[in-house]
């Protein structure tokens, strides 16, 4: 009878711990999230664009190249940059037929940076994050950017 009561709570303790930890696809795309602000702020311009898709385009007609050489020039021009994420909304969206999976989000974003020995606000605003909107398409193991609204 011991045994049965000790094995109940362990069974309850293993099934919560794997909702937990187990790898959500909103988990999945809030860690992609996190790891592109990891690479701004370390200021790769590769490991940046790891997260936007050769397909990008936006509502400015910049693409893939565009952003590439954008980053790049912001990043030659700025050090010690900070990436504040405010509040993040996301949905995953749908799973297409060859199981390609599509998430959009909303986030509140603030980037400060030192330029020319002074810290400025790059991006958003003093009293509220600047809003940003991105739409991204798993490829591979990670989510990247197709489309952005900022």
């Amino acid at each position: 009878m011991k045994k049965v009561f000790w094995a109940v709570p362990l069974i309850v303790i293993m099934v919560v711990l794997f909702l937990i930890w187990f790898p959500t696809e909103e988990r999945m795309l809030k860690s992609d999230i996190h790891s592109l602000r990891k690479a701004v702020e370390s200021e790769s311009v590769d490991r940046v664009m790891e997260y936007i898709d050769l397909q990008y385009l936006d509502d400015d007609n910049l693409t893939r190249d565009d952003i590439t050489a954008l980053i790049g020039q912001f990043f030659m021009e700025v050090d010690s940059i900070r990436v504040q994420i405010g509040r993040i909304e996301l949905e995953i969206d749908s799973t297409s037929k060859d199981k390609t999976i599509f998430a959009s989000c909303s986030l509140g974003v603030r980037v400060l940076a030192r330029y020319e020995g002074e810290r400025v606000l790059a991006y958003g605003g003093l009293v509220r994050p600047g809003t940003v909107r991105a739409s991204f398409k798993k490829t591979g193991d990670k989510y990247k950017i197709y489309y952005a609204k900022y």
